[in-house]
């Protein structure tokens, strides 16, 4: 498997110190203003795939990994998770999050490396628009084999990824990784797919698909207005009650996608 020398925890210590808001832990080519639109969706697939998949939340302690600015932290804190930890790469994101909710534990770890927690110690554990920025593979592999270390037996993992055709270089700090890969991997993790819905269909670029008719519709019509901060506030707005639907009637998405696995006995 191919490595990068990448350092991906000094990227986001200096991204995040820059910029510590949903902007600045989201799609940095697309305004400020479409960003919030993206999260709000966020919320609401969130909201709808932990309530679809069962999750226990008032009996489960959580693990969030790559809180950034804790987004998914207040969203678990909200549906009354007993308790919420987290781990970020990035010591700058770690500082301001100890300060923002100093009545939640958070470490700063890469994920890759293993975290501080005892085997079996969550009963969730989510990690949102992460794993695709860990470019290494072995290191992506160690990530899910962490994942599953620490989830307790019959724990769930709520992630998102993009399950793309074919693997995907993306930029220096992300790769997009083949659906087949990226579920063999799960498996050996000894984690099984319970649940899979569209976390995007329409609102991000169709790095699932390989229709040029999607993306030329994202490079041309879509893109453009959503890196302006005007425009991007009112085609995030016009695109929501939307991508809301699609997100939930369809079974597939052309971008992103959010699972849920469970933790096998035999793990």
């Amino acid at each position: 498997m191919p490595t990068s020398e990448f350092d991906s925890r000094s990227y986001w210590d200096k991204r995040l110190k820059r910029n510590w808001t949903l902007h600045g832990v989201g799609m940095l080519r697309l305004a400020h203003n479409y960003n919030i639109w993206l999260y709000h969706v966020r919320n609401r697939v969130f909201r709808r795939t932990v309530r679809a998949a069962r999750i226990d939340v008032p009996r489960a302690d959580v693990l969030d990994i790559g809180p950034g600015t804790g987004f998914y932290v207040e969203r678990w804190r909200s549906l009354g998770a007993r308790s919420v930890s987290g781990v970020d790469i990035a010591d700058s994101a770690v500082a301001q999050l100890r300060e923002k909710f100093p009545d939640v534990t958070f470490e700063r770890a890469d994920i890759s490396d293993g975290t501080p927690f005892a085997d079996g110690t969550f009963g969730a554990v989510s990690a949102f628009d992460v794993l695709f920025h860990i470019v290494d593979d072995d290191r992506y592999e160690a990530a899910l084999a962490e994942v599953a270390r620490v989830l307790a037996p019959d724990g769930r993992f709520v992630f998102s990824e993009n399950f793309a055709p074919k693997r995907r270089e993306g930029r220096k700090h992300y790769v997009s990784r083949s659906r087949e890969e990226i579920e063999e991997l799960l498996h050996s993790a000894g984690l099984e797919i319970v649940r899979r819905k569209p976390m995007f269909v329409l609102m991000s670029p169709p790095v699932a698909s390989n229709s040029k008719i999607l993306w030329t519709l994202w490079s041309k019509v879509v893109a453009p207005q959503a890196q302006r901060e005007l425009r991007g506030k009112w085609v995030g707005a016009a695109q929501y009650p939307f991508e809301v639907v699609l997100t939930k009637i369809l079974r597939k998405s052309p971008v992103m996608e959010i699972l849920v696995c469970r933790k096998r006995a035999d793990a």
